[in-house]
This record gives structure tokens, sequence and C-alpha cells, in this order.
């Protein structure tokens, strides 16, 4: 599969958030791609509780800052009061933050949501273009705490002076819940139960290319060559939706069959950002004693830098790796950086390593074969 014109497919989409027309589109266009394997695939219907985002701007000091709620926030159409840092006395709190802050459930932020005595939060998420780039919304369908505004990085200077200052200031967080509809895919190839899984998530705040194609890629891949091998064991390939809304596809996906998590083998995990441009880190992570060393050197052997690789034999899980070690099963999970993390400007083929990315699809497809024999 040719890297360049699959990230350049991938990209033509646009927006995916989940529940969106492009998550729609992106779905049709995923499942044909891994049917064409031989697989046997089809789209599973994932309802759950969707944000519409509204008016959501900060006015302060003769300045509007526009953005978007915190999709697992409050909502208000309008609170006026100083400005300040967050942790102050003051009413409205302002903070700087790595949109990866909030990558698991219950992280810091979400405890100091919880916590907060400000009636209302503005953040400014920083990455390299300094674009909006939203965290993650682990309580979407529970939201809770004061309205969060989201603003781009480049915002941060001029609010956190407006902060310093005590600056008299005016929030609206407005938006609408109600029922959405997005899709997880279900690709299988026949074999001996308990079958090998892959996992991987489909759907991101934009168009997500370098965060999400890498990894879609590497599925792709993967399952092409385990329709092609001599197996011995069944393979059940998930592309689920909702990652950024608390890992709503994956939830329901095991909700609907436990033993993918806890009885699979292995629950290879193709995770954010493999094949970023800039950024050649990877981390290799299994709770498997071994495995992650094997798919160090398989990724060695496939041409990826052996330097950047960070292996690691347990921990905590990251990203849908969580899920299943939540579960109690095995997994084998890798995670790349990304200097775009969760920004609009994460495009082809600027934010793309094509190589390295086909290295990865080649090395986990290498290894997927192994373990599915």
């Amino acid at each position: 599969m040719n890297p360049a014109a699959f990230f350049a497919d991938y990209d033509a989409f646009g927006l995916r958030r989940t529940g969106g027309e492009g998550d729609a589109a992106a779905a049709e266009w995923l499942a044909g791609r891994a049917a064409a394997t031989g697989a046997a695939a089809r789209l599973l219907p994932v309802d759950f509780t969707r944000l519409l985002p509204g008016e959501a701007a900060l006015e302060a000091g003769g300045a509007r800052f526009e953005g978007l709620p915190l999709f697992d926030g409050g909502l208000t159409d309008g609170m006026a009061g100083a400005l300040g840092p967050v942790g102050s006395a003051a009413p409205i709190g302002f903070a700087e933050m790595d949109p990866a802050a909030a990558s698991l459930p219950g992280n810091d932020f979400a405890r100091a949501r919880a916590e907060s005595r400000h009636a209302g939060i503005v953040i400014a998420l920083r990455t390299k273009p300094d674009g909006l780039a939203p965290i993650n919304a682990h309580d979407a369908e529970a939201a809770f705490g004061p309205p969060v505004l989201q603003v781009a990085g480049r915002d941060a200077a001029a609010i956190g002076a407006l902060a310093a200052a005590g600056a008299a200031a005016r929030l609206v967080v407005r938006g609408s819940r109600g029922p959405g509809r997005s899709h997880n895919i279900r690709a299988e190839l026949p074999g001996a139960a308990p079958p090998l899984v892959l996992l991987t998530p489909r759907t991101s705040w934009w168009t997500s290319t370098a965060e999400r194609g890498g990894g879609i890629l590497a599925w792709l891949v993967a399952l092409q060559a385990l329709a092609g091998a001599d197996r011995a064991r069944g393979v059940v390939a998930l592309a689920t939706c909702g990652h950024e809304l608390g890992h709503i596809g994956a939830h329901r996906a095991f909700a609907a069959e436990p033993g993918l998590a806890t009885a699979a083998p292995v629950v290879i995990h193709l995770g954010a950002n493999l094949g970023a441009a800039e950024d050649e880190r990877l981390t290799v992570r299994s709770n498997v004693p071994g495995l992650a060393d094997r798919m160090a050197a398989a990724l060695a052997a496939a041409g990826h830098p052996r330097a950047p690789l960070e292996v690691v034999t347990g921990g905590t899980a990251n990203g849908e790796a969580h899920e299943i070690a939540a579960r109690g099963g095995r997994y084998l999970s890798l995670i790349g950086r990304n200097p775009w993390f969760h920004a609009p400007e994460d495009r082809w083929p600027v934010s793309v390593d094509g190589a390295r990315a086909g290295a990865i699809a080649s090395a986990v497809a290498a290894m997927a074969v192994e373990l599915a024999r």
C-alpha cells in the first residue's frame, strides 16, 4: 500500500469529528478499504450524546477571543467577572495547557474542574502552530464542572496579560446536547478462537492526518497481510469512533464482546501519531513480557530508527490500550509524538513522514502475522 496515496486519500475527508458528515464519509471509505483486503467488514452504529458547539468567546480588554466549548464541561449564556490565573480568587480563571493533558480518565485537569472555585475557565492550548487544539472529553456523556472555553495557543500571551492585570471580562460558552450517531468498523478473518485483535481509533477533533492516519494505515496493512498469511488464529480488526469523547466506540465494542479484550492472545493497539513528521519518538509498550522488545526489533528491521524507540513493559497504558489493560487483557501498544497534536494544521503532506509511517505499518503487519500463526 503506497503511504503517500493513502494519506492523500485520508486527508481529503477533512473534519472527522465524531458524528459529523466527514466522520460518516470516512467510515464508509474505511469499511470499503477493509473489505478490499478480503476481510468481512461491517459498520456498527454507536449512538451517543453529541454536543453541537454554539457561540464560545471571551471578551476582555476591548478584544474578543473565539474558541470552542470543552465538550464535557458546563455551558453558559454569559457571565461577567474579573479574569485571573487558575487557582486565584478571580471568577474566571485562565491557564495554558498541552492538549495531551487530558489523555486518560480522571486526569489532573478533570479533578481541578471538579474542585474549581472559578465560575468559568479559559484555557489556551499550546502546540507547534499554536492553533486551536482541543483536549479530549472523557466525560462527554456526563458533562460536569464550570463552563470552559478552549482557545488557540496564539491567544495565550494576550489573555495571560489580561489575567495578570485582573481585567474585567465576559465569557460565553454555548452549545446544545442531543442524540448523535457514529460507527465502529469491525473486520473479521476466519480462524481459531480467541482471535488476535487489531485496534485503532478513527475519529478526531479535526482532519488529524498524522495523529490518526498512521494508525489506520498500519491497521489496513496488517489486515491485508493477515488475510494472505498462513494463520491458525482468527482476526478481529476494530476501528473505533469517539476517541476524542472518552473512547465511546471502544467502550461499546468491548461491552458487546467482552472476550475481545479479555481472551485475545494480544490486542495490538495502533495509537496516535504513527509516522508524524519532525518527531521520531515512538513508545512501544506491552504488559506481555518480551513483546515490546520483539516489536522494537521488528520496527528496526523494517527501517524505523532504533534510537527514538521507548520500549516499556507494563506501566500505565495510554489511549485505547488503557481500555484493554483496565479489563485485564494483554496488549501491545504503539504511540508516537506529533508537534501538531490535536491542531487543525495537522494535514498532509506537512505533518506526515510517509516513509516512517510505512515502516511502522510493515513492522506491525509482520508482528501480527507472527502472533496469528
